[in-house]
């Protein structure tokens, strides 16, 4: 009975920490809000909670399509900084010139520019989940060699650093699913 009422609890949640400051205790869930500082065992687990199920297979292609989206923009951010180096790509008299576009390339613009959004979030995610040691660098090397292998079309890379590739891959992914779903990256889906 006990432990039926414990288990809809935050009671034994790895992401609860208790935080003390001036004199005051509250525990703070990492992948959900701050939660109450009275009672432990009246705190309700958040949606976020996995309980250990994994990931839909809706999400894990919204993952997918992340992670791609990061992909493309570190090496397009990589190549502009390498071609910065050589050469300036903007002609210092055509400054002001304004270029004439069609209501399709702005709407394409836009679309760029959230695409970019996300992916600097990810960049940062992926950062953030390294250096809490939630993502390895096992996990790290499997996300980009199926990153490769994904722009490319073909399975041709391959790392010496991952054994079980696409396994890890997908740990990955499923270790990176709680703070894509608290940073609204990746939508929860109620089955009816």
């Amino acid at each position: 009975m006990l432990e039926e009422k414990q288990n809809a609890t935050c009671l034994g949640c790895e992401q609860l920490e208790r935080s003390r400051w001036s004199g005051t205790t509250k525990y703070v869930c990492s992948i959900g809000g701050q939660k109450a500082s009275t009672d432990i065992y009246e705190m309700q687990r958040c949606k976020k909670y996995s309980d250990g199920v994994n990931m839909t297979l809706e999400q894990s292609q919204q993952i997918e399509e992340l992670l791609l989206n990061w992909y493309r923009w570190q090496i397009a951010a990589s190549d502009a900084e390498l071609m910065a180096l050589y050469y300036k790509p903007v002609d210092r008299t055509c400054r002001e010139a304004e270029i004439p576009t069609d209501d399709e390339e702005l709407i394409e613009q836009s679309y760029q520019w959230v695409d970019d959004q996300q992916a600097a979030q990810m960049d940062t995610l992926m950062d953030d989940l390294s250096h809490r040691g939630t993502l390895t660098g096992e996990m790290r090397a499997a996300i980009s060699t199926s990153m490769r292998n994904k722009q490319n079309g073909h399975k041709v890379w391959s790392s010496a650093r991952v054994l079980g590739q696409h396994h890890v891959y997908q740990e990955a992914k499923q270790a990176m699913l709680p703070m894509l779903i608290l940073r609204n990256l990746v939508k929860i889906v109620e089955s009816v």
